[in-house]
């Protein structure tokens, strides 16, 4: 009996230590391999966790989301664009197009987004532009303007330049935008595709890079990128209950798995919040000597956060006249809030009264009296 007891005891320390060590504990901080991290909602667009984020790095072909973006603005589908000899030159990985070769609009995109092919993506750009630097311009441009304001590009395929970056940032930035565009966005959610190449009577099978498309539930994008200089990148998309989101890793020692660590915190360690209540004052001015108006926000804001405060840093900037009087009107503009996330504008909120008030006649008074 004395031996039993010993092994049910010895049993039941080893359980108590495998359900310590086995039992997951509550991701307060995901593991990643990367330095240069970004997880985005692409909802909102606010950040939900970043390290790095804002700093400048070589991005490799991650950069063909802004290549494919201008090439289904630009142009149509069905357009035929011929290879160039330029195009017929560039750098592996290439489709093995040749100069001279005719083929769509949609077919490049295929090449470019599926396979990774850099001379699909330069043909795209001498298509769109005339030639691949001035379409590079535009592709910086493009980038400033849907914010992503530290990219420069100059070229359309991502072969590495010393004046070729971008930010995990500003790449979430531009995948966000990507999957607004129909036919780009099914493309790189495709696991496979069929090529119609030019040289070849039959339609060539072309297997997307992105690995995490056949390993993660609900996976539906964007793209790799790889070169020395930048390392194993990714921008990864997931969707699961009608949410998605966009997860960037640059220079990964383990890119698949880096991006599935973030997007999995993305839904299961992060709850929504209330950072601002439009039932709430959110100023009290003084409009008069004896005269006080509540200034209230325009509508209530919600942002996603994790366990730890300090994940998030989260900024209110207020412009506001300070100086204003009566006569004011009900849902009358007296600022603006300007809320930042992980030092990247997440929204601007007007501030506004709530009721009318009138100019006060008993300041008109004092104020006649002093005149005269």
């Amino acid at each position: 009996m004395k031996a039993k007891f010993h092994i049910i005891a010895i049993l039941g320390l080893m359980c108590f230590f495998l359900g310590y060590y086995l039992v997951p504990e509550a991701q307060a901080r995901p593991y990643h391999s990367s330095d240069y991290v970004c997880l985005l909602d692409a909802g909102s667009g606010q950040i939900i966790y970043s390290q790095k984020a804002g700093e400048i790095r070589p991005v490799a072909s991650t950069t063909k989301i802004m290549t494919a973006i201008l090439s289904v603005e630009y142009a149509e589908l069905d357009e035929i664009a011929e290879i160039s000899q330029h195009a017929d030159n560039t750098p592996e990985y290439t489709i093995g197009l040749r100069a001279g070769q005719k083929l769509t609009v949609g077919e490049l995109l295929k090449a470019a987004l599926v396979r990774s092919s850099n001379d699909a993506a330069v043909a795209l750009a001498e298509h769109v532009a005339g030639n691949e630097r001035f379409f590079s311009h535009l592709m910086s441009k493009k980038a400033f303007l849907m914010g992503a304001a530290n990219t420069h590009f100059v070229n359309a395929s991502g072969l590495p330049a010393t004046e070729h970056w971008s930010t995990a940032y500003d790449l979430a930035i531009m995948g966000r935008y990507l999957l607004h565009k129909e036919y780009i966005k099914d493309l790189v959610a495709a696991r496979q595709v069929e090529f119609k190449h030019p040289a070849y009577q039959q339609p060539l099978t072309l297997s997307n890079t992105n690995g995490l498309l056949h390993s993660y539930s609900g996976a539906n994008g964007i793209k790799t990128g790889t070169t020395n200089a930048a390392g194993n990148c990714l921008v990864a998309s997931a969707k699961r209950d009608n949410r998605q989101l966009i997860a960037v890793v640059l220079n990964s020692h383990d890119r698949n798995g880096d991006c599935a660590r973030l997007i999995n915190y993305g839904y299961g360690e992060v709850s929504r919040e209330k950072i601002i209540d439009k039932q709430l004052a959110f100023k009290e001015l003084k409009i008069g000597p004896e005269s006080y108006l509540q200034v209230y926000p325009e509508k209530d804001l919600f942002i996603w956060s994790g366990q730890e405060e300090a994940l998030l840093k989260i900024e209110k900037v207020v412009e506001m006249d300070y100086s204003i009087s009566a006569p004011i009107k009900r849902n009358q503009t007296l600022g603006v809030l300007h809320v930042y996330v992980d030092e990247q504008l997440l929204a601007s909120i007007r501030l506004v009264s709530r009721q009318d008030i009138k100019e006060s006649q008993r300041w008109l008074i004092k104020l006649k009296e002093m005149l005269y």
